[in-house]
């Protein structure tokens, strides 16, 4: 069974977990409710491949520091 969005408002999960279900979640929804490293965020957020066409417009590194703010600018710079 895979995660869903719903599942990451109600319970946090690691980043093996995220990562083996990336694929079915929203990155707005993973920027929101889950604790991300930076090389998460650059591997799948930042990744064009992973992004909606919406997402695509607004998912910047100033985004993704807006929720989680325990990163910084320079770890998100690729």
């Amino acid at each position: 069974m895979h995660l869903i969005d719903s599942d990451l408002r109600k319970n946090k999960y690691t980043i093996d977990e995220l990562t083996k279900n990336v694929e079915y979640l929203s990155i707005k929804t993973l920027l929101r409710w889950q604790h991300l490293d930076a090389d998460f965020c650059k591997k799948f957020i930042l990744n064009p491949e992973y992004q909606s066409v919406e997402e695509s417009y607004y998912v910047t590194i100033e985004y993704i520091l807006s929720f989680q703010p325990h990163l910084s600018y320079d770890e998100l710079d690729c």
